[in-house]
């Protein structure tokens, strides 16, 4: 029986590392011109080629978009610094220069400038901000956390357009990372205006992590997931607020062993007291539990 389970994981593992080539073929190919980087990025943003002119206006017409040759006639650096602005994407990427397509946000070893830049962030929007943190399992990633703030700026049909905020330099193994994006994940769940999620995935998202691929496109990575006692694949499920409340979850997963973990229980709790770990919330902050298991580390050394 385990020998089936263990063949059913290899092919699995195939599968995977297949689909992981093709979506990394797919995010790394380089569009022809600035005409077709142009209407990719509407696209990403579910905004088909031909509603480009109702939805941006700048007396794009329909002519003018429905080929890419007759577009770039029509494109003027006022016309791209203005999209660009629109999605958050970096200019130097729509102009072709490179391949990164938006600028990347670096709070570790800083949390207190995440709350700055989080809270300018929702003073300057009018709808409620979502935040993603994405976590990945594969051992590949250096950095293996991504924290995404999703800024609603219009209506599209039924559905919201967003600019994507990319926080990235994190790798969760790592006990002083991991301590200051707990700091960060408390910060999101204390500021007012904001709603945090957790996505664990199975898939490599080093190139989410540099601002290489699309946001749209992480839905196209696995799940990450775990067997039951019955051996069957159940999904991964993961609230980032464990790591404010619960000392185990948080540090699940930390290396460099028993120093590792006490380290970062320090760390928590040095955030804890400049008031970084406040949520909000009406719960007993953990504290307490926090300072217990730091002393059992402690004395394990």
């Amino acid at each position: 029986m385990f020998e089936s389970l263990l063949m059913l994981d290899q092919i699995e593992a195939f599968f995977s590392l297949r689909d992981r080539y093709r979506n990394a073929r797919s995010g790394k190919q380089n569009p022809e011109s600035i005409a077709s980087r142009f209407v990719l990025l509407f696209e990403k943003h579910g905004i088909h080629r031909n509603q480009i002119p109702r939805f941006f206006g700048h007396d794009l017409t329909l002519a003018d978009v429905a080929q890419d040759d007759k577009l770039l006639n029509k494109l003027t650096p006022e016309i791209l610094t203005a999209v660009a602005e629109l999605f958050a994407v970096r200019l130097e990427w729509l102009e072709c220069v490179d391949n990164q397509i938006y600028k990347t946000h670096d709070f570790y070893k800083q949390p207190e400038a995440y709350r700055e830049f989080l809270t300018n962030l929702v003073a300057d929007s009018d709808q409620f901000i979502l935040a993603e943190l994405v976590w990945s399992t594969d051992i590949r990633c250096q950095e293996d956390v991504l924290l995404i703030l999703k800024e609603p700026f219009a209506e599209h049909g039924n559905e919201s357009v967003y600019r994507y905020h990319l926080c990235s330099n994190w790798c969760s193994k790592y006990w002083k990372s991991r301590a200051d994006l707990a700091a960060c994940i408390a910060m999101t769940e204390n500021q007012r205006g904001v709603f945090l999620r957790g996505n664990k995935t199975a898939g490599d998202i080093s190139d989410f992590c540099q601002g290489q691929r699309f946001i749209a496109d992480l839905a196209e990575l696995p799940y990450a997931y775990r067997r039951d006692w019955l051996f069957r694949k159940r999904p991964q499920p993961w609230e980032p607020d464990q790591w404010l409340y619960d000392p185990d979850a948080y540090l699940d997963g930390v290396d460099e062993g028993d120093f590792g973990k006490a380290a970062a229980l320090a760390r928590w709790l040095e955030h804890f007291e400049r008031g970084l770990m406040q949520t909000g919330h009406p719960r007993p902050n953990a504290r307490t539990e926090f300072m217990r298991a730091l002393e059992k580390y402690q004395d394990k050394g």
